[in-house]
């Protein structure tokens, strides 16, 4: 079931290093170098220039070396999971939904079962992982890294985080971030709709402790299985194990009635208490925003196992493209045949990274019956992970979803604000975005940009508005594009974008401005990928998008008009914004000047 291109898997986190070594595309830096923003910096200019994974030798006021972008480049990806993402459940698919003959049904059941039972993972009785054994444990000697200057603290970045379903027994293995607050305690960072999170709450319900383990390194595949939004009750070591082609091993912890990891190069154990919280955060997090300071469940650790030798293992995140953005990108390739699969009509599917993936979804669709591409967004909502996409573009089958420049004449082309816009009120959101009304709650809009066989499509015109010149102290910045307008202002009062939004459509008398966006002094709009980023984590559809016949006033619901305005500036209480905007993720001045002094002392 392996692509043959890779024959030999890695069987752990330094057989992988390895085989990066052998690869090329790992660096070692013998420099001494600090957990506290450098190797942040560091990593951050490697990860955005496609640069290899990186190595640190020589960590300041730790034993054990840091190993950092393992996963920063879609060929390293591919070794880590051993074939092309696409592949992965190709046969599966086939399997499922070819009809099998009476004559083979048996066979085929048999094979099943035994594929099943061969992922099931091996329990042995020693373990690398358990060379050393602290039952006085230590938290601060794990290298775990401040990764921005606003953080606050250190946070572990790749835990792999194990719990029980107190009840059933299940075993969930997520991947939520771990702050260090002194050597024995640390805070659990799971979101609300995280399985993690619903195990400690039934364990609350039943007034018990909750036994979590944090492995930290060991095969890719472990790191993978965290990460993968699979299927209720599906075991993330068994999809491990079958990434990996063979068991994963696991031995019993020392302290805590669990099964860890046996190949991993940390484990943390402990308990969280019921009703016990502790502040957690701020922490420079993926959509490039630091999420806020909040109330969640405190470990209190019980022993540390690693091995001799342990090399430690980290990411980071932040104003995309960051690692994340790769493994992101394989895991939506390993499951779209299998979304496929149940919405046949979706030819492609591409989750923008530049937007942070949850921000910006575009499908292209073969459309036979009318309305199908609303059919096939309304799906997408439905699956899992994918139901956090806040903006999906649904285009016809022809278009590529990754050129988004076509994506966006499409829009211009086959959309009438009146007919064509899907807004869904108050869903549940990512916990990270930025731009909604409350934690967890925000709107989602769906964009049928498919051709429509009953009218012809809208001409794109090109915008021309000298009149718009020395406006300087209201417009910081113009970007006319045909059809699409984006508006730079200086904004300091509520409601300051709506104002601008009028003023030009008076200016715009022919009415070629079709969609406006306008954000505000904290946006580079001559950077492509900041241009991105910056309009779709910024606004909340129900709240910010309004119409060239809409009142002013946000709780009036739309007069859908022919032109449109998107409100991508930061948002005061006033217009509906009931938690405190996030601030953008900055790296301090000082350290970004150090980094660039020792360049060479990196040998990068």
């Amino acid at each position: 079931m392996q692509n043959k291109n890779f024959t030999i898997l890695p069987s752990d986190l330094r057989t992988f290093i390895k085989l990066l070594k052998e690869e090329g595309e790992i660096k070692e830096i013998h420099a001494e170098v600090s957990t506290e923003l450098e190797i942040t910096e560091i990593a951050d200019r490697v990860v955005k220039s496609g640069g290899p994974a990186i190595l640190f030798k020589n960590v300041d006021g730790s034993k054990f070396p840091v190993v950092m972008n393992l996963f920063g480049t879609y060929e390293r990806v591919k070794l880590a999971i051993g074939n092309e993402p696409t592949e992965t459940f190709e046969w599966l698919v086939q399997f499922l939904t070819e009809k099998p003959s009476p004559k083979n049904f048996l066979k085929n059941r048999k094979y099943i079962f035994k594929l099943f039972e061969s992922l099931k993972p091996k329990v042995v009785k020693t373990a690398p992982v358990q060379e050393i054994v602290n039952l006085n444990p230590n938290l601060f000697e794990i290298p775990a890294l401040k990764c921005w200057p606003k953080d606050g603290g250190k946070f572990i970045t790749l835990p792999l985080v194990i719990t029980h379903d107190p009840e059933t027994g299940k075993r969930n293995v997520g991947m939520y971030r771990i702050q260090i607050y002194d050597e024995k305690t640390a805070g659990l960072h799971w979101q609300s709709h995280k399985t993690g999170a619903y195990h400690y709450w039934k364990a609350e319900k039943l007034n018990k402790p909750l036994p979590v383990a944090i492995a930290i390194g060991g095969h890719p595949a472990l790191i993978f299985s965290a990460i993968t939004p699979l299927p209720p009750n599906f075991d993330e070591l068994m999809f491990a194990s079958y990434l990996l082609g063979e068991k994963i091993r696991l031995v019993k912890a020392k302290t805590i009635p669990m099964l860890v990891p046996a190949d991993a190069e940390f484990v943390i154990e402990g308990y969280a208490y019921p009703n016990e919280r502790r502040i957690e955060g701020p922490f420079g997090d993926h959509f490039g925003y630091y999420s806020l300071s909040e109330p969640f469940p405190v470990l209190h650790v019980t022993a540390i196992t690693y091995r001799k030798d342990a090399i430690y293992p980290a990411t980071i995140v932040g104003k995309p493209p960051m690692e994340d953005a790769w493994i992101g990108k394989a895991i939506s390739e390993i499951f779209f045949p299998i979304i496929k699969m149940q919405l046949p009509e979706i030819v492609q599917m591409h989750l923008s990274i530049e937007a942070g993936f949850h921000n910006l979804g575009v499908i292209s669709v073969e459309s036979y019956f009318p309305r199908q591409a609303v059919k096939a967004m309304m799906g997408i909502w439905g699956l899992g992970q994918l139901s956090l996409t806040k903006v999906l573009i649904a285009v016809d089958k022809t278009i590529n979803p990754k050129d988004l420049e076509s994506v966006a004449i499409e829009v211009l082309k086959w959309v009438d604000f009146s007919q064509d816009l899907i807004f869904i009120r108050d869903a549940h959101t990512d916990t990270l975005d930025v731009a909604g009304p409350l934690t967890d709650h925000g709107s989602k809009l769906g964009i049928d940009a498919t051709p429509k066989k009953e009218r012809k499509p809208f001409e794109i015109e090109k915008i021309t508005l000298p009149e718009l010149k020395g406006k300087g102290e209201i417009i910081d910045e113009l970007r006319p594009v045909d059809g699409i307008l984006v508006v730079k202002i200086k904004k300091d009062k509520p409601f300051k974008a709506r104002e601008i939004a009028n003023e030009i459509w008076k200016l715009d008398t022919d009415k070629k401005v079709r969609i406006m966006f306008i954000v505000d002094e904290e946006i580079n709009i001559h950077d492509k990928t900041e241009l991105i980023w910056g309009l779709f984590t910024r606004f909340d559809p129900e709240r910010d998008i309004f119409f060239d016949e809409r009142s002013l006033n946000y709780r009036v619901m739309p007069n859908f008009g022919t032109r449109m305005a998107i409100d991508c500036t930061r948002k005061f209480q006033e217009e509906g914004h009931f938690k405190p905007w996030l601030e953008i993720i900055k790296m301090d001045e000082q350290i970004k000047e150090r980094v660039t002094q020792r360049w060479e002392e990196y040998g990068l």
